[in-house]
């Protein structure tokens, strides 16, 4: 009997320091995530301030511009000289270049760079996520006679001409960021949907399936509890195209034990925060380390 009393505290020592083990790592994990949350924030501010001090002196030498035109004018009327449509139209297209120029010098860190070409400016959009560079897409803005889209390659489910017919006339700037955020958070959904293929079929169940936009996304994977597998499905939807995390993550289990439910709603809140891959491999380790965990108990 002692014996038995002996090893029954014994487990459930080991227990207590495997979940402790588990908050020690969490804490660390949650004071990386914090971190890494501050230097964005921080990086965020700085970029404001730097667009803010970027808009003033581009506003600046549009007046100092405007300024010596309008001086210019006057002394040409002064003397008799009559300026043609033409001139006037060529003055208002190299000012359109000298601000494309210096638009794209900034833009060149958050992954848009550019030349310029007979007819105006052929701009590449580069995306990434979670430091991965992926593809990259390219378009002609035509400056001359006026202001529009050429070739491209964006893909078609891509609303380019809608962001174009709000944006491109009013706000360049904008036009090209809201097109970024489009094709970024694109990429970076499907590159999350390309890890499922590589995965090991010890974690994805079957083929996952999805749009082409990769805006839903479904699959089936296994978890393990108590020595038992589970089969849970996901579907996962991006009601936001301009981010690369879902807004609802819907997953459901053929068994309806009560303990499962809890396991459900953790798994939605984690595939909504968390990269898809991370938060597949997550919940295999979770699953693995509860496994572990009852087996010590049970001993």
């Amino acid at each position: 009997m002692e014996e038995v009393q002996t090893r029954f505290r014994e487990g459930v020592l080991s227990h207590l320091e495997q979940l402790e083990a588990l908050s020690r790592n969490l804490a660390v994990k949650q004071d990386g995530t914090r971190r890494q949350h501050d230097a964005l924030e921080k990086m965020r501010d700085t970029i404001y301030r730097l667009r803010n001090q970027r808009d003033e002196l581009k506003t600046k030498v549009k007046l100092q511009k405007a300024e010596l035109h309008a001086l210019t004018a006057q002394e040409d009327v002064s003397q008799g000289v009559v300026h043609t449509a033409d001139h006037t139209q060529q003055a208002l297209l190299e000012m359109r270049l000298e601000e494309v120029k210096a638009m794209l010098k900034v833009y060149w860190l958050t992954g848009i760079s550019g030349k310029l070409t007979k007819k105006g400016v052929c701009i590449c959009i580069s995306t990434a996520f979670e430091g991965t560079y992926l593809d990259s897409y390219y378009l002609d803005v035509v400056l001359h006679p006026n202001l529009r889209i050429g070739h491209n390659s964006v893909p078609v489910f891509i609303p380019l001409e809608q962001i174009a017919r709000t944006h491109l006339q009013e706000d360049l700037k904008r036009f090209l960021f809201v097109l970024f955020e489009h094709l970024n958070a694109y990429a970076g959904r499907k590159y999350q949907a390309d890890q499922l293929q590589v995965l090991p079929e010890a974690i994805i169940s079957g083929s996952p399936q999805r749009n082409s936009l990769c805006t839903v996304l479904t699959f089936q994977y296994d978890f393990k509890l108590e020595g038992c597998a589970f089969r849970f499905r996901a579907k996962l939807l991006y009601g936001d195209v301009t981010r690369c995390l879902p807004t609802e993550a819907i997953i459901t289990c053929k068994e309806s034990e009560s303990f499962l439910q809890e396991k459900i709603s953790a798994h939605s809140i984690l595939f909504r925060q968390k990269p898809l891959h991370k938060a597949l491999e997550f919940c295999r380790s979770e699953g693995e380390t509860l496994n572990q965990t009852s087996a010590s108990v049970a001993e």
